[in-house]
């Protein structure tokens, strides 16, 4: 007998679904003392994962825990076992979950589940999605979707609107807005009717929901759009460059502008390294970028120092510490 059960034991280690084509066999387990938990009955099984094991008798499957209790009859066609939930498929009937919550298994079905995160669970219940909590407390489904968590925050969907739920279920932006993005550097940007703000991780709106264009916050400043005029903004809503500049874009870690059709460079603190007084400034490479004034090309580094005059019809970029320069030739 104590030959068999190692056998069993073996085989339920070594194999995802240990069974045998002879039908003599018949499989259980032993705990570490060599007490028999589960009773050799089975016509296979598979490892416990998180507490529960599936097990097979006359081609139906069922699920037992390490007590021994077979808590899930064999009476299904097929049994997923997950880390977080159970899966039951049987023919002609769509897929149920059951949920592990704290080595127990919730009695309630659900239509789908998928884990947000060590703390919660997400359950799709009459189409409505909800959460389960570590000690098996249910948020009630109300949901239409549920993204995956990032950085612990979860954006939801209700009725055609967007909000954002923590790691526990909490609601911390409602779902009133028509899209909102999740949580970056610890702010989270919001749209409703086309104009653009952004919300802290407390719910609070730190920057209006007036912009005309979404946020980049990149080292915690973004250009900012109102209307027809740019500007930079920090993640607390604070100018740090005034919305008054034609067009604004990221050139490196500085910001172009451009004021009256001339081009400029300031930092992400709004500090100015160059006036708008260029017809062209391309885009930094090794820390050069070309200039174009009056009709002529030149180069400035990135303290606005120009390095080459703009004294020639052409330049290209720097490669190998060299750029090639053109003029029309004089015949």
């Amino acid at each position: 007998m104590k030959k068999i059960i190692l056998l069993v034991l073996m085989l339920a280690l070594t194999t995802s679904f240990a069974q045998s084509n002879n039908a003599s066999f018949k499989y259980g387990f032993v705990d570490q003392t060599g007490k028999e938990i589960v009773p050799c009955k089975y016509d296979g099984l598979e490892a416990f994962l998180s507490g529960f094991a599936v097990v097979q008798i006359n081609g139906k499957f069922g699920l037992v825990d390490k007590t021994g209790k077979e808590v899930v009859r064999c009476t299904n066609d097929a049994i997923i076992n997950k880390q977080n939930w159970i899966i039951i498929n049987n023919k002609n009937a769509k897929p149920q979950y059951l949920v592990k919550s704290s080595d127990a298994l919730l009695s309630k079905k659900y239509e789908e589940a998928k884990t947000l995160s060590p703390e919660i669970t997400a359950v799709k219940w009459k189409n409505k999605w909800g959460f389960i909590d570590v000690i098996g407390e249910e948020i009630a489904p109300k949901y239409d979707e549920i993204n995956d968590f990032s950085d612990r925050f979860a954006v939801v969907k209700l009725n055609a609107k967007y909000g954002i739920v923590d790691q526990i279920g909490k609601e911390i932006v409602p779902p009133i807005y028509d899209r909102v993005q999740n949580f970056k550097e610890g702010v989270a940007i919001v749209e409703s009717n086309g104009k653009c703000g952004v919300i802290n991780e407390d719910g609070k709106i730190v920057i209006p929901v007036k912009y005309d264009m979404n946020f980049y916050f990149a080292n915690g400043v973004s250009i900012a759009k109102l209307g027809d005029k740019y500007g930079v903004l920090d993640n607390e809503g604070k100018e740090i460059a005034p919305v008054k500049y034609e067009f604004m874009v990221i050139n490196g870690d500085l910001i172009q502008i451009k004021l009256e059709n001339k081009y400029g460079l300031i930092t992400q603190e709004g500090k100015e390294i160059i006036p708008a007084k260029y017809d062209l400034i391309e885009s930094f490479k090794d820390g050069i970028a070309a200039i174009k004034l009056n009709g002529k090309y030149g180069f400035i580094d990135k303290e606005g120092k120009e390095i080459v005059a703009p004294n020639y019809d052409k330049a290209d970029d720097f490669v190998d510490g060299m750029a090639a320069v053109r003029t029309l030739s004089k015949k």
